[in-house]
């Protein structure tokens, strides 16, 4: 199997990523600054969510074909509303 050229260069990036993450947190401080770090990255991610969960989308009232909004922008060519509103009934 030939590799072309591109292909040769992304595996040679990627495994040359993994030695220097490998070589990086093999030593333990380093490894407590990355968990330290990822955990107030994700911190800040829900702090900028705030809250935000599937339950405050409104999927209940997607696609139906009585509500207007959705029938004029189904009527300007989205289909997605009216694809959801068929999966579910079925």
């Amino acid at each position: 199997m030939k590799l072309t050229s591109k292909k040769a260069v992304v595996s040679g990036v990627a495994a040359s990523l993994a030695g220097v993450a490998t070589y990086y947190l093999k030593d333990r401080s380093n490894r407590i600054k990355m968990k330290e770090t990822f955990n107030d990255l994700t911190s800040k991610i829900k702090e900028r969510t705030n809250g935000y969960s599937d339950s405050n989308v409104p999927l209940d009232k997607a696609g139906k074909p009585a509500d207007l909004e959705d029938s004029k922008m189904v009527g300007e060519g989205a289909q997605t509303s009216v694809d959801y509103y068929n999966k579910t009934q079925q």
